[in-house]
């Protein structure tokens, strides 16, 4: 009966060993299967947040790019109406000249062109107020104002030989808006920066 209870306890620390054994065993794998899996989950993880910084910087230099155009188009508009309304306020100062001014304007228009005679259209306010004046201006009896009025603001259309030489204001402006345009906004920009250098 001893050697019988010597056995089992024999048998039975032989297990306990091999189940300890068994269970270190176990642990070191299950903390090596924990440590991968936290390693993994960490990669994850910065590879989660490299892509949302690197969306998110893509979004931020979107939203950069679209206010940059943005800005850029509102300051273009805003020199285009600043240039409109300098472009403007010449017409109107043009219209405002008095008429012996307006009469040698339209004189030296006319002698720029070299005609000998030719039918000039004026606008229903120049043809009254100074119609007579321009006729003298030029050489006598080889140019006559049309009985009908131009509809423009200012300047003149002179008719010789089956052609229409058109040098009124509004034509003057419509071909060469860009360039006007250019020259007032450099004209507006040198008196900027020279006010801001006295200043």
């Amino acid at each position: 009966m001893e050697g019988i209870d010597r056995i089992k306890r024999h048998i039975l620390a032989e297990a306990e060993s091999e189940v300890e054994a068994l269970v270190a065993e176990t642990q070191i794998l299950i903390d090596q299967e924990i440590s991968n899996a936290e390693k993994e989950c960490g990669k994850i993880l910065d590879e989660a947040r490299e892509r949302a910084q690197h969306d998110a910087e893509l979004i931020v230099k979107k939203g950069e790019s679209v206010a940059d155009a943005l800005r850029r188009k509102q300051a273009l508009e805003r020199k285009q109406a600043l240039a409109d309304q300098v472009i403007r306020r010449a017409l109107q100062l043009l219209q405002g000249k008095a008429a012996p001014e307006r009469v040698r304007l339209y004189a030296g228009w006319i002698r720029s062109l070299n005609l000998e005679e030719g039918v000039i259209t004026l606008s229903a306010a120049d043809r009254t107020e100074l119609g007579e004046d321009l006729l003298e201006a030029l050489p006598q009896g080889r140019f006559t104002i049309a009985t009908q009025d131009g509809d423009f603001a200012g300047g003149v259309m002179v008719s010789h030989s089956r052609i229409c030489d058109n040098l009124t204001y509004d034509v003057v402006v419509r071909d060469h808006r860009a360039e006007l345009a250019r020259s007032a906004l450099d004209f507006l920009g040198s008196g900027r920066e020279g006010a801001g250098r006295d200043g």
